[in-house]
């Protein structure tokens, strides 16, 4: 039967010219198939197939393309062309059936496998019209060009969601007596495993945000952040040295200084003995207020930015973004399009290269990247913040911080 199938795949790829489409069964670990040329094939995922529905961490390493990247993300439900509508919301209806069915007999998904117990023109049927939902957008909707960059960010945040948020429940329930957001945190986490479950699509910037039921790690406040532990031994978090002022410089063509940009700006810039505090306030009130005169120096030029990177209402990013913006947002957006996207491409290059160790990326906030560090791997710090500083924008200075929680970060070099 194998070798009948994979005679199948054969002939297909040369009747398509190469071009293999096919869709993961992946319910766990030990329930999972491919589907391809009409059939199952359930002890391996074959050789040559090339385009697919969404990722899979099955899939980590191989070259297939991703039609829900080419939609924005959406659903499949959302993305389905009109002509196909009726056809997947039939297969749809008949598939929730037998898992309605299921439920109502009290089966434990747990025990079984789904695939085995839905009859297999069923799950032919099903995916066959996943199938042509996804060729029909592969063959009608223009790759973005930030493309790769969003495959390999889909692929990361799919490993970070499989690492669960270390969460000291009881210390939560302690504070939630005179502290309603502990209350709300516990409520919704004290008795459940939390996951961080990121959405790439979150914002019109490509800054990530969190799903419905994810983990708040992007709005995690003050002392709650001391009940977030790392699952080995300490946190290392990775941070920009201001992230975004330092993007500036680098799509104006400028070195970027060694030192803290601040410290920099109170000696280049300012020209007088002001604190470091009043220097950042003073530098952030200029840059995103465009009546603000508080910054007279060519080194930081917000009109060459508009005319180089903002064309017929669009802002148009180093990284491949297009951004619908009025004129007044357009640098805003251009920063902060840029820095986000610089983070999350060393994000992906540092949980690939995790992969071999006893550590993992725990969490993408904004401009850093927080790892959960194994003592084995602790030689690999200078390696990591070398990595994170590396970036396709120039070298960016980065601060490191560690520590035994997520509230107790200090910064320390290496």
């Amino acid at each position: 039967m194998l070798g009948h199938q994979v005679q199948v795949v054969g002939d297909l790829r040369r009747i398509n010219g190469g071009q293999m489409l096919f869709q993961l069964m992946d319910n766990k670990t030990d329930c999972a198939g491919t589907y391809v040329s009409g059939q199952f094939v359930w002890d391996r995922i074959p050789d040559g197939l090339t385009k697919t529905w969404s990722y899979s961490d099955h899939l980590f390493g191989m070259n297939v393309d991703y039609a829900n990247l080419l939609v924005g993300g959406k659903s499949i439900n959302d993305a389905c062309p009109e002509h196909l509508v009726e056809k997947w919301e039939t297969a749809n209806r008949l598939f929730k059936s037998h898992f309605k069915a299921l439920f109502t007999s009290k089966i434990d998904l747990n025990d079984v496998c789904f695939y085995d117990v839905v009859p297999k023109r069923h799950l032919q049927h099903y995916f066959e019209v996943k199938n042509e939902i996804t060729q029909w957008i592969f063959d009608n909707v223009e790759k973005p060009a930030n493309y790769n960059l969003l495959k390999r960010v889909q692929a990361a945040v799919k490993e970070l969601k499989t690492h669960p948020v270390n969460l000291n429940s009881f210390g939560v329930y302690v504070s939630s007596a005179d502290c309603m957001k502990a209350k709300h945190l516990y409520d919704q986490f004290g008795e459940s495993t939390p996951y961080v479950d990121y959405n790439i699509f979150g914002t019109v910037t490509g800054r990530m945000t969190t799903r419905k039921n994810s983990f708040p790690i992007l709005n995690l406040k003050g002392e709650l952040k001391n009940h977030v532990r790392p699952n080995n031994d300490v946190f290392i978090e990775l941070d920009f040295n201001a992230a975004e002022v330092r993007t500036m410089l680098a799509l104006q063509g400028h070195q970027q200084p060694e030192e803290d940009i601040h410290e920099w700006n109170i000696k280049n810039i300012f020209k007088k003995d002001i604190s470091r505090e009043k220097a950042k306030t003073k530098l952030f009130a200029w840059l995103y207020n465009e009546e603000s005169q508080a910054i007279e120096s060519s080194f930081y030029d917000r009109e060459i930015l508009r005319e180089k990177y903002y064309r017929d209402g669009k802002v148009q990013t180093p990284f491949g973004r297009s951004i619908d913006a009025p004129v007044r947002k357009a640098l805003n957006y251009l920063l902060q399009s840029s820095s986000s996207d610089n983070t999350l491409d060393r994000f992906c290059k540092i949980s690939n290269v995790l992969r071999a160790t006893r550590s993992h990326v725990a969490f993408v906030v904004h401009d850093s990247v927080v790892i959960d560090l194994h003592k084995d791997d602790r030689r690999m710090i200078p390696e990591l913040v070398e990595m994170f500083g590396d970036t396709k924008l120039g070298q960016f200075k980065v601060n490191c911080s560690i520590g035994k929680n997520l509230g107790a970060m200090r910064e320390f070099k290496w």
